[in-house]
């Protein structure tokens, strides 16, 4: 597989596994904090307190960078940029993340952990993809 279809399609599955978190968060925002994903809970189950102006925001700003993403995609421009954007959003919320597990059970620590390493994993892929090396023409 060509290194260009490598990059393609790591921010085609991004786009792909975020759709559904953006839309939620921007259309639902209290269904996002409690039952996210699937009735699971894993926002509420950190304890934080809700706040819709914030859960929308969070929303929008991934429909966002969704948009970008896709275009980015479809026009083979400005790939490597947009997934250095993933990478800086997916490394600190993996993280943060790491770090709070508490209020989860084992089998949603590993989901949560796997679905959360899944955006920078494919962000890092997706740049290795888009390095060009200094003999390629």
């Amino acid at each position: 597989m060509s290194r260009d279809r490598i990059q393609r399609w790591s921010l085609g599955l991004i786009a792909l596994f975020m759709l559904p978190t953006a839309i939620q968060a921007m259309l639902a925002p209290e269904s996002w904090f409690t039952d996210f994903p699937l009735g699971r809970g894993w926002v509420a189950a950190e304890g934080g307190a809700y706040d819709e102006h914030l859960v929308r925001d969070v929303g929008v700003l991934f429909l966002a960078l969704i948009v970008v993403t896709i275009w980015s995609v479809w026009r083979r421009e400005a790939m490597t940029i947009v997934a250095a954007a993933w990478l800086v959003q997916g490394l600190p919320h993996f993280g943060y993340h790491v770090g709070h597990l508490d209020g989860l059970d084992t089998i949603d620590q590993v989901g949560l952990i796997g679905s959360l390493a899944s955006i920078p994993v494919l962000a890092a892929l997706s740049l290795w993809a888009g390095l060009r090396s200094p003999t390629a023409n």
